[in-house]
């Protein structure tokens, strides 16, 4: 996907991304810092793009704190996490990737409380992934998920990035 068609979607459009600055990098590639329109100081946006403008990796950096834990999830943590990772997982791999991006906006913290506004099939809700694996590691119970695709790879990990423990998810094309 190129990086002019990636900004034509919802990542950009809802959650108002704008660029924050631009570094190349040795192998010809160029990183692309990103910020939201709103909590910026909890989200960072990294696109990895080769000349062409093609993007080879997207990595999303959530702080810990703001995202939740155990006991009550954001919203809108979630939110952004699995429109990232729609956004970004190449056309062919959507697909099985949506397990992950559904997985993550169903999950809630034990102290949420939630009404379904439509009845849930249960037949939609067959896995591909280990749920709970992905579940506790955004939750910050668990270190990894990793996930490999036919031309992605998604990993979901908790990190220390610039001093604070986040939650780092990226897709990579491979």
């Amino acid at each position: 996907m190129s990086y002019e068609e990636l900004r034509k979607t919802e990542l950009f459009s809802f959650f108002n991304f704008t660029e924050s600055g631009r570094r190349p990098m040795a192998d010809g590639m160029q990183e692309i810092h990103l910020k939201p329109g709103g909590f910026q100081e909890f989200i960072d946006l990294t696109m990895k793009v080769d000349r062409s403008q093609n993007v080879h990796e997207g990595i999303l950096y959530l702080d810990r704190d703001w995202i939740g834990s155990p006991m009550t999830v954001s919203p809108f943590g979630k939110d952004l996490a699995k429109s990232f990772i729609d956004a970004i997982t190449p056309p062919i791999d959507k697909k099985k990737a949506s397990s992950v991006v559904s997985t993550i906006w169903n999950i809630q913290g034990s102290s949420d409380i939630m009404i379904p506004i439509q009845p849930q099939d249960s037949k939609d809700l067959v896995p591909e992934i280990p749920i709970d694996e992905l579940v506790q590691v955004y939750l910050g119970t668990k270190d990894k998920f990793e996930m490999r695709l036919e031309k992605s790879f998604i990993r979901v990990e908790n990190v220390i990035d610039v001093g604070r423990k986040r939650l780092k998810i990226s897709v990579e094309a491979i």
